[in-house]
């Protein structure tokens, strides 16, 4: 679900920054896309990471 979201926020931003030349605030929505995306990474490498891991 963060994947969608965080690729919508960077998709916004790219809509409001190139196309509509608008500035501003148009900057958090990248940091925060940006932002989710690195969590919804990291949190899926960790879970693949205690998958393939073998268990003590």
């Amino acid at each position: 679900m963060l994947w969608i979201l965080g690729v919508a926020l960077i998709a916004v931003w790219f809509v409001l920054k190139v196309i509509l030349h608008k500035g501003g605030f148009s900057h958090i929505l990248l940091l925060t896309g940006i932002s989710l995306l690195i969590v919804q990474f990291a949190a899926y490498r960790r879970a693949n990471y205690q998958k393939s891991s073998p268990r003590r």
